[in-house]
């Protein structure tokens, strides 16, 4: 199974160093998303944060770019058994680059509206749901890390619990006929969809570690991103 042969292949060189690769880019995306959190919250204002920010995505991107020619590498050097575990690498430093971005994006949104929210029968829900997102960070890093299934599946169960969240938070923002400023009905679509892909892409990373290949970012038959 998937699992024993990654947890064979942690043992060894040089895969045991991409998939320790792949738990610094998630401590990276913790670390990015606490901030653009900071930003939002108006706990810090963004022009102290911008630069690391950015700096701390572009060591995400690297780090995805050094880990693909890394499994290049091993591939032409005739390592084919390793084949399937090299998929997953592959597949999960695409997720961590995704989450680099998003939490980009959750930066930006707290940097362009800063007025403040004034519709708490959404920012309520939405802060919720941005304190949920936060912890799966950690619980994610050690189920990839560790193979851990049963961390896997609890975060595979709040990841697909906060996207149902966020789709009912935006068909509601659709929908609505609450008045508010067209800038701040933008802002919770926008977080609603950030949080949701943020979430997506954590349950697609501890997919790997409760599917077979075929299935990885699927969560009964359904994907777990969009």
């Amino acid at each position: 199974m998937l699992r024993e042969l990654l947890n064979a292949l942690r043992k060894t060189d040089p895969l045991g160093e991409m998939i320790a690769e792949v738990g610094q880019m998630l401590d990276t995306g913790r670390w990015m998303f606490e901030k653009s959190s900071e930003v939002l919250l108006r706990r810090a204002i963004w022009k102290d944060v911008a630069d690391d920010l950015y700096r701390h995505d572009q060591e995400i991107n690297h780090t995805e770019q050094r880990v693909r020619e890394e499994i290049v590498t091993h591939l032409s050097m005739g390592h084919q058994a390793d084949l399937c575990a090299c998929l997953v690498l592959m597949s999960v430093v695409k997720d961590a680059e995704r989450i680099g971005d998003y939490c980009k994006n959750i930066f930006e949104v707290g940097k362009l509206f800063d007025r403040e929210y004034t519709c708490p029968q959404f920012s309520k829900p939405l802060e919720e749901v941005r304190g949920l997102v936060e912890p799966l960070f950690a619980k994610t890093a050690r189920a990839f890390i560790e193979a851990d299934r049963r961390q896997a599946r609890n975060v595979l169960d709040t990841a697909g619990g906060l996207t149902r969240t966020c789709d009912v938070l935006i068909h509601q923002l659709l929908s609505t006929d609450t008045k508010m400023h067209a800038d701040e009905a933008v802002a919770y679509v926008l977080l609603a969809r950030f949080y949701k892909r943020v979430a997506a892409h954590l349950g697609n990373i501890s997919s790997t570690v409760v599917s077979p290949v075929p299935l990885i970012d699927y969560r009964q038959g359904q994907p777990t991103a969009d």
